[in-house]
């Protein structure tokens, strides 16, 4: 049996964990800002981020195919206007 003091749960009681999901469902606002600190934190490290893009190309298509279309899009605009590519 594990002891309270040594075990660190982030969520503690189902009823707050609960409480932080119906918060991400109805507030976007908080959704964008738990979102971007995810990320932040995924991007910092190198082995996650292939780990996080893998699990997004497997398991999350319609994102990965909208990331690959905006990248394939840009790709295209910056090669037509050759003398803006760094602004």
């Amino acid at each position: 049996m594990k002891s309270p003091n040594t075990e660190k749960a982030p969520f503690p009681a189902v009823a707050q964990k609960e409480q932080f999901f119906d918060a991400l469902e109805n507030d976007g606002r908080f959704m964008q800002e738990t979102l971007e600190v995810i990320l932040n934190l995924v991007i910092s490290d190198p082995v996650l981020t292939f780990k996080v893009g893998d699990l997004i190309e497997s398991d999350f298509k319609n994102l990965y195919l909208v990331l690959m279309k905006k990248v394939i899009q840009q790709q295209a605009s910056t090669a037509t206007v050759s003398c803006c590519k760094d602004l």
